[in-house]
């Protein structure tokens, strides 16, 4: 850092900063693997798997909670029927897209085979199922095909960049998590604005001619708890997932207030977001803008989640960003999954701070608002974009929601803390 930058960073001064809660819908299912259980004691259900030996579960690279849980709980029942399992990595491009990656990503999330009495069935080679009537080519997962069947499990919610009917979900899982990086590719080759479309022609025809048995829908709420839990015959996918999408929707994290100069994220990662940060919070997307309801002026990400490794794609819907992300990152991994969904701006570099003391002052300096008086600017800052419940914010914001129904103060203002090497202590 040379010493008129830090000239300049040195003459901004940090809020003090105040902890709220946002409140929000708290209803969760306490023992999903209870529920799971009783899913899958349903009559339709046992009948679906009457005759199958070998079923494998989709498990994407996502941060689902009590995933690990949720799929020994699934591969109980089926070894209950006589059913032998296999835990099936459904994630398109994500692990560097290829096989070892993809199985160490489900085995970093909690997949060992010892936790869930399944082995990892992990390939990255697919067949050419077939051609949809618009003309797509149908990928789907060699390893997958050579079960008896498939059940696709898969959390449903709003997309990142995805905007219809279908976003995240069971269909996505089915058109590129089983598609594998060339399905993946298949459904981005027209951009983001068309993805939609695609996927759902690609996923009719694979549960018309592949080996899927049921969709296991999950969805949850603010607090990234489960609160629904739902399996779904195969032939009513197509029918169901809508409704669950916009059922989810609901149940989404959000500030109770708007107009933010800057936004601190302690953390960003693959399994926050597909993008390192929901644009459903932020209002950035890959493509532009999710919600145009959201003013965030700066952004500052300080540092990648340990569970997504060296994968910090999603950095670039930052304004500033520290080295201990710039260093971290892996680019190989990262240029992989943004050219094959060609969400090329997730994977740019914003300006790169020595330190997150650093970072902070950068984003408040470059807010460029009329009055950046500690009393006026208005910064907010997360833990990362699924966690809004407890957050802090400065002054100026304290004083628009303190008197409000859905927020409560939770301690005096305090300064934020430092180590020797400008990091925040608490991150």
């Amino acid at each position: 850092m040379n010493d008129t930058i830090q000239h300049m960073l040195d003459e901004v001064e940090i809020p003090r900063m105040t902890r709220i809660r946002q409140r929000f819908d708290s209803q969760e299912i306490e023992t999903p693997w209870d529920e799971i259980r009783f899913q899958m004691e349903q009559d339709w259900v046992r009948s679906a798997l009457r005759g199958k030996k070998t079923v494998g579960i989709t498990v994407g690279s996502r941060g689902i909670c009590h995933l690990p849980t949720i799929v020994k709980s699934i591969v109980e029942s089926l070894k209950e029927s006589g059913i032998e399992p296999f835990v099936v990595p459904s994630m398109g491009s994500h692990g560097g897209a290829t096989a070892e990656g993809q199985a160490e990503v489900v085995r970093e999330l909690g997949f060992s085979e010892e936790y869930t009495g399944a082995k990892i069935l992990s390939g990255t080679e697919v067949r050419l199922l077939g051609v949809t009537d618009s003309g797509l080519k149908v990928f789907y997962d060699s390893k997958a095909l050579t079960l008896d069947g498939i059940i696709v499990l898969g959390r449903v919610k709003a997309h990142t960049d995805l905007e219809g009917d279908v976003e995240s979900g069971i269909q996505k899982m089915i058109a590129i998590g089983l598609g594998d990086q060339k399905g993946a590719q298949v459904v981005h080759a027209a951009g983001l604005d068309w993805a939609v479309p695609r996927l759902k022609d690609i996923a009719s025809y694979c549960l018309d001619h592949a080996n899927i048995i049921m969709g296991i829908a999950v969805i949850e709420n603010a607090y990234d708890r489960t609160c629904h839990i739902e399996c779904i015959p195969r032939e009513k996918i197509r029918e169901r997932e809508p409704e669950l999408l916009a059922y989810s929707k609901t149940k989404l994290p959000k500030f109770h207030f708007n107009d933010i100069d800057v936004l601190i994220v302690d953390y960003i990662g693959k399994n926050i977001s597909g993008d390192g940060m929901d644009p459903n919070v932020i209002g950035r997307s890959m493509i532009g803008f999710k919600n145009r309801e959201i003013r965030i002026n700066q952004i500052a990400a300080l540092a990648l989640t340990p569970e997504t490794m060296t994968s910090a794609l999603g950095v670039g819907l930052a304004d500033v960003t520290t080295e201990r992300i710039y260093r971290k990152m892996d680019l190989d991994i990262m240029y992989t999954n943004a050219i094959t969904a060609l969400a090329l701006k997730g994977a740019h570099i914003p300006i790169v701070m020595n330190n997150d003391r650093n970072a902070i002052r950068l984003a408040m300096l470059a807010s460029a608002v009329h009055d950046r008086s500690i009393h006026s600017l208005r910064v907010v800052r997360i833990r990362d974009t699924l966690h809004l419940g407890e957050i802090q914010v400065s002054p100026a914001i304290l004083e628009e929601v303190r008197n409000l129904p859905v927020t409560e103060v939770l301690s005096e203002p305090e300064t934020l803390q430092f180590d020797a090497a400008g990091n925040l202590i608490d991150l």
